[in-house]
C-alpha cells in the first residue's frame, strides 16, 4: 500500500514539471488577425519577461497551440528593463484545424541551471474553411481531351536531326583548329626574377652597440632580401608574422621559420618600439642573423 502511493505522488510530482506553468503578470500575446482561414498565415507576437541572463525559446510542440503550427521565428529581441529582460518575439504561424481555437502559447525559459515551461496569455481565433459552405465535397472530372488542329510537318524531325549533325561538324572544326593552333605556339617564358641584393652584416656589426636602431633595421633588411631570394616571398611587402606562416607553408623547416619570426620580431622591436636590448642580446641576435644568411 506504501508503495503504491509513494508511485502515485511521484506520477503527479512528473506531470506537474511537464505541464506548463503560468505566465507572468506582464507577458503578452497578440495575432495580427483573430480570423483566418485553414492554412493562412500571420503573425503572433509575444513578450515574455524573464531574469538577466536567460532565453526564451518557442515549444511548439505544446498541445495548447490548438491546431496551431509555428511555421517560422520572424525576429526574436531582447531588452533590459529594471533588471530583468524583455524578450520580444515575432512567430509565423498558420492554423489546420477549422473553427473557434483558443490558442495557448508556449515558450521555453532557459537558464544556466533550470528550463522553465511557461504558458502565455490565451489567444481568441476563429478559423474558417478554405472551401465555401455550399462547395461539393468531390472531385470533378477532368475534361476528355480535345484534338488541336494543324499536324507536325513530316520535314521537322529530319531538319532537327541534320542540325544537331551540322553543329557537332562545326563545333569539332573549331575545336581542331584551336588545338592545332594552341599546340604551334610556343609559350612565352616568364622572365627570371632578378635576386634582391641582400646587404651585407658587418654595417650592422659595426653599429650594433653606438646605433642599435640602425644596426637592427639592417638586420631586418638582410634577413628579407635573403628570404625573399631564397623562397621567392615578397618578403619586404610581408609582415613579420606573414613570412613565418608563408615559409610554413611552403614546407620550410618550422625551427627555420620560427628563427626568421623571433628574429625579424627583436628588430621590429628595436627599431618602432623603442626597445634596447642588452649587449649581449645584441651579440646573439647578430650571430642569429649569420645563421640564417651565411650558413643557410
Amino acid at each position: 500500500m506504501r508503495r503504491a502511493g509513494a508511485a502515485l505522488v511521484a506520477l503527479l510530482v512528473a506531470l506537474g514539471a511537464a505541464l506548463p506553468v503560468a505566465a507572468d503578470d506582464r507577458d503578452t500575446a497578440g495575432l495580427g488577425t483573430p480570423l483566418l482561414r485553414i492554412g493562412e498565415r500571420t503573425t503572433l507576437t509575444i513578450e515574455v519577461y524573464t531574469g538577466p541572463d536567460s532565453t526564451v525559446e518557442v515549444d511548439p510542440a505544446a498541445p495548447s497551440w490548438s491546431g496551431v503550427e509555428v511555421v517560422r521565428i520572424a525576429s526574436q529581441v531582447a531588452a533590459a528593463a529594471g533588471g530583468e529582460q524583455v524578450h520580444r518575439l515575432e512567430i509565423v504561424v498558420a492554423p489546420f484545424e477549422p473553427g473557434d481555437r483558443e490558442v495557448v502559447p508556449v515558450v521555453n525559459v532557459v537558464t544556466a541551471a533550470d528550463v522553465e515551461n511557461r504558458a502565455l496569455p490565451m489567444v481568441p481565433l476563429r478559423v474558417e474553411p478554405s472551401l465555401a459552405p455550399d462547395a461539393e465535397l468531390e472531385l470533378s472530372e477532368l475534361p476528355a481531351p480535345a484534338a488541336i488542329p494543324g499536324a507536325e510537318s513530316p520535314f521537322l524531325r529530319p531538319a532537327i536531326g541534320a542540325g544537331i549533325v551540322a553543329g557537332v561538324l562545326v563545333l569539332g572544326a573549331l575545336v581542331y583548329l584551336v588545338v592545332r593552333r594552341l599546340a604551334r605556339a610556343k609559350p612565352a617564358l616568364p622572365p627570371e626574377a632578378e635576386p634582391v641584393p641582400i646587404p651585407s652584416l658587418d654595417g650592422a656589426a659595426r653599429l650594433i652597440d653606438s646605433d642599435p636602431v640602425g644596426a637592427y633595421r639592417t638586420l631586418a633588411a638582410t634577413v628579407r632580401n635573403f628570404i625573399a631570394n631564397r623562397y621567392g616571398l615578397p618578403a619586404q611587402a610581408l609582415t613579420t608574422g606573414e613570412i613565418q606562416r608563408r615559409m610554413e607553408a611552403q614546407g620550410v623547416d618550422r625551427w627555420q621559420a620560427r628563427l626568421v619570426g623571433g628574429l625579424l620580431e627583436e628588430c621590429d622591436s628595436v627599431v618602432y618600439a623603442g626597445y634596447r636590448p642588452a649587449s649581449e642580446r645584441r651579440a646573439h641576435d647578430l650571430t642569429m642573423a649569420r645563421e640564417i644568411v651565411e650558413a643557410s
